[in-house]
């Protein structure tokens, strides 16, 4: 197939097309003509030295890199594995301009800490390498034990929380160990919330009591917040620690406010912004809650919300809500689609090209049901999975709302409402009364698998003057005393006491969930319990599920789909037999018979087709006998000359014109020979010679004319040399034929040929009732007065000069040059050749031995020179005595040299 190799080529094209496509599918997820998004979901953020940040987004689900002017750079996604969740959790700039991130490895149903994976990515990097993982202990919900992430140098600082005790490690930025620098123990009754900086001395803690210790030189922690006479009540709690220039950072929590205050002596605690402040820079953000603080190393501070990113320099605020796409990552979004849109384009190309020139435009009837009946049976199944899916993940939902909704009925039993009220600050965490609420809360899930709990999470809050406080959560990385915006459902609950459900989406996740009241001994609503899911961990339930519904579901498509191939083709078995036999008697073999056992519709189609077959056997035989007889009549090269299939096609006034070589061979004196037989004889001994010299000009793609009675004449459309290798072939045959008549009481018989090319015109004529085929040219004339010209100068074969000088080797074909001869009327005169490779052997040795003699002689004649001619033909007859051409030169010569040649001679011979 000539179109093969293009074939090949669009195979390539495509598989290169769909592997480029693959491996930036995420460029596929939105619109090539998009030049920005939206932020969403922040959670941290790092400043590098160029102005430009680092960001943990969509819900810890992604790492964004972004330059001063909001412009996108890098984008990283979690990574993604079977059995488990992953998220950022913590994320440091590195001098060299890449980050360094900590990914929390989560259980299936995002609850435990099952491993915490330090990574760097560099720009450009996709994967990004891992530095180190840690598997921790297998208690920690939701935040695990590595803290404060930093970078500077070429190094990677974290910390490990183990309780008592902190280690500070370091590893290169490049790979390897990590190293441990530091360790420090915890004072007693304190846990560890947040930590900062790397250089003993300078390092910084929260616990979760709401203070902030600095770690001195010989390893013990000196309290510095609260500040010593600071007029703020005890549930200021202190989050997102920053050290920089001397000063400690922080978000303060309770009131949604960056504060810091002086290191070194723990003084000048200053407010850096109020929510006020906050509310006017952000631009008209909906929620101002502070989820981080980042400081650069250039002094800028870089204030992190749910949806934007508010930088204060020194020249001015800027607020960061939707990214630009970069210059690089446009194109590559155009050229990703572009790739999409010639993959489709070249697969479809592909496709028809099998289609037109493998398959011939011809697509089998038992594909063709495929075609049909597979679409139809996986659209229904698959509209039938997701039918079973969506009523059974419905009813799941609603069915966990439900019990959801019973779980937050009993925090009323559950929680005791009056030691909820007990607890005032932060510094309460885990007294007396928070371990016992605790204790209660992990009741319901004591002693259960996580398998079984399922990711359930419980929250409490306690509702104090209108506002609400988380108090205790299923998140390690949670405060107390986090105050919590109310809402329609928690006004629900505080002033109406009612259960509400719903579901809430933050920058940590996606959760389901429910929310109840809890009383204190006067009847008072004190408190909110909260219970619920990940969303998360629910729709990769359900994807399990809706895997497993798929697969099974699958399964029995494909058996039905193999019962109903099977009998589709079973079903067709009788049309491949009567197929099989359709195109048995379409290769020619019309004795075909289909056998068709079925009694149906196909079943008596076979019959009929047998049938027709008969018919058309009885048909081709009589057609055959006529076809075979009319090409006894008419050569069957005439139709093909004329651009006819056949003898039917053929109408009066057919013709082509064309220049071809025309043989006239004819058998001498048979006049003579005839009177001799009777004649039954002369038919036979005509017939005889017509069947022993015939085929040497059908072997040389040659066809016979016409018979002339004692011979015929034969045209050869196609060289010269076939005309001459055929005059050979038939002088050479005569030779044994003449044998053959001397053996049978026959006298031999000479054959004269002439050879001469030139235009004519081949086609039919006649009248409507009688035609024939037949040639009209004067060159035909000429041939035919050429072979009667043979016998006189004593040639085998004769052949016009311009005839010879067709051929392709004519050295290698034994001949002499007769000089331009006279004949006919006279007036018409052509150059000859003389052929005598085809005589016998003595009659070839005297021609050779003479050839250059009789050749100078004609030359000498022409020359006018007649004396110097005559005596020259004379020594050439005497070589060979039968020799009649130098007879007729050696009398012209005479007469010339005795008389004087005529006025106007031009050397020809006449003849």
């Amino acid at each position: 197939m000539r179109k093969f190799p293009l074939v090949l080529l669009l195979l390539a094209v495509s598989v290169l097309l769909g592997w480029f496509d693959y491996a930036n599918k995420e460029a596929l997820s939105t619109p090539p003509y998009e030049k920005e998004r939206a932020l969403s979901y922040l959670s941290k953020a790092a400043a590098n030295g160029d102005g430009g940040l680092f960001a943990i987004a969509d819900s810890r689900g992604e790492l964004l890199q972004f330059d001063e002017g909001s412009v996108e750079i890098n984008r990283w996604q979690a990574p993604a594995e079977a059995g488990s969740s992953h998220g950022f959790t913590d994320v440091a700039a590195a001098p060299d301009g890449s980050v360094v991130a900590l990914d929390t490895v989560l259980d299936d149903y995002g609850l435990y800490v099952l491993e915490e994976r330090l990574y760097r990515y560099a720009s450009g990097d996709r994967e990004g390498a891992l530095l180190y993982a840690f598997q921790g202990n297998g208690s920690k919900l939701r935040v695990g034990q590595m803290r404060g992430v930093q970078a500077n140098g070429e190094h990677a600082y974290f910390y490990i929380d183990e309780q008592s005790s902190v280690g500070l490690y370091r590893i290169p930025l490049s790979g390897g160990q990590p190293e441990e620098l530091y360790r420090f123990t915890l004072p007693d009754n304190r846990y560890l919330s947040e930590i900062t900086g790397y250089e003993p001395g300078q390092i910084y803690y929260s616990t979760k009591r709401g203070s902030i210790y600095r770690v001195l030189q010989d390893g013990t922690s000196e309290k510095a917040y609260p500040l010593e006479g600071m007029e703020r009540t005890n549930r200021n709690f202190p989050e997102a620690l920053s050290l920089h220039d001397g000063r400690l950072y922080f978000i303060d929590r309770l009131v949604n406010e960056v504060v810091s205050f002086k290191a070194e002596g723990y003084s000048e605690l200053r407010t850096e912004l109020s929510e006020e402040e906050l509310s006017v820079q952000s631009g008209g953000a909906e929620y101002l809650e502070l989820m981080d603080v980042s400081l650069g190393p250039d002094g800028g501070i870089h204030y992190v919300l749910d949806d934007r990113i508010v930088s204060e320099h020194g020249e001015g605020i800027r607020v960061a809500s939707k990214l630009t796409y970069g210059s690089s990552q446009y194109r590559m979004g155009w050229l990703v689609w572009s790739a999409a849109a010639l993959f489709v384009g070249a697969a479809a190309v592909m496709l028809r090209l099998i289609y037109v020139h493998v398959l011939n435009r011809r697509i089998s009837l038992f594909f063709k049901q495929i075609v049909a009946i597979v679409p139809i049976l996986v659209i229904s199944m698959f509209m039938l999975s997701n039918f079973i899916y969506d009523s059974f993940s419905s009813r799941m939902e609603d069915e966990m709302q439900r019990q959801l909704t019973l779980l937050a009925r009993t925090g009323e039993a559950l929680i005791d409402g009056d030691q909820l009220k007990r607890l005032e600050s932060p510094a309460d965490y885990m007294n007396e009364d928070y371990q016992a609420i605790q204790a209660k809360m992990n009741f319901l899930y004591e002693n259960e698998d996580p398998s079984i709990r399922k990711g359930l999470y419980s929250t409490l809050y306690k509702y104090e003057n209108g506002q609400i406080y988380i108090l205790m959560d299923d998140d390690d990385g949670v405060n107390m005393f986090k105050p919590f915006p109310p809402n329609e459902g928690s006004v629900r609950v505080t002033e109406h006491g009612e259960v509400y459900s719903d579901r809430w989406e933050d920058a940590t996740g996606k959760w389901v969930y429910a929310i109840g009241p809890i009383y204190d001994s006067e009847g008072k609503v004190v408190g909110v319990y909260e219970t619920g899911r990940d969303l998360n961990v629910l729709y990769q339930s359900n994807q399990t599920i809706y895997s497993s519904i798929l697969r099974n579901i699958g399964l029995i498509s494909l058996v039905i789909l193999a019962l109903v191939l099977g009998v589709t083709y079973w079903l067709l078995h009788s049309l491949r037999k009567l197929r099989r036999s359709v195109m048995e008697m379409a290769s020619g073999n019309w004795d075909v018979r289909v056998h068709i056992r079925s009694q149906d519709e196909v079943g008596d189609l076979g019959e009929q087709f047998n049938l027709m077959a008969k018919h058309i056997r009885t048909y081709i035989q009589d057609i055959t006998t006529f076809s075979e007889a009319s090409h006894r009549f008419v050569p069957q090269q005439i139709f093909k000359y004329l651009g006819k299939k056949g003898i039917t096609e053929v109408h009066l006034g057919d013709q082509v014109q064309g220049n071809m070589s025309v043989m006239v061979s004819n058998i001498r004196s048979f006049n003579q020979l005839s009177k001799q037989l009777s004649p039954k004889q002369n038919f036979d001994f005509m017939n005889g010679f017509l069947k022993r010299f015939s085929p040497y000009v059908r072997t040389e793609e040659g066809l016979i004319s016409k018979y002339l009675g004692a011979g015929f004449m034969a045209l050869f459309p196609r060289r010269a040399d076939d005309a001459i290798r055929a005059a050979i072939g038939i002088r050479r045959e005569l030779i044994s034929y003449n044998d053959s008549l001397r053996a049978s009481g026959y006298a031999p018989v000479e054959l004269g040929i002439a050879l001469h090319k030139g235009p004519l015109m081949l086609g039919i004529v006649g009248e409507e009732q009688r035609m024939e085929g037949n040639v009209i040219s004067d060159d035909v004339n000429v041939t035919a007065a050429l072979e009667r010209l043979s016998e006189t100068v004593g040639a085998s074969i004769l052949v016009t000069k311009s005839f010879f000088d067709q051929l392709r080797t004519p050295e290698r074909i034994r001949h002499r040059y007769l000089g331009r001869i006279g004949f006919g009327d006279k007036e018409q005169s052509l150059e000859l050749i003389d052929v005598y490779e085809g005589d016998t052997d003595k009659e070839r040795q005297l021609k050779d031995r003479t050839k250059a003699m009789f050749e100078r002689g004609i030359q000498l004649c022409q020359e006018g020179r007649f004396f110097d001619a005559r005596e020259t033909f004379i020594e050439v007859i005497k070589i060979n005595r039968f020799d009649k051409a130098a007879k007729l030169y050696f009398y012209l010569c005479d007469e010339y040299y005795q008389r004087g040649s005529s006025e106007g001679w031009n050397g020809t011979l006449a003849v």
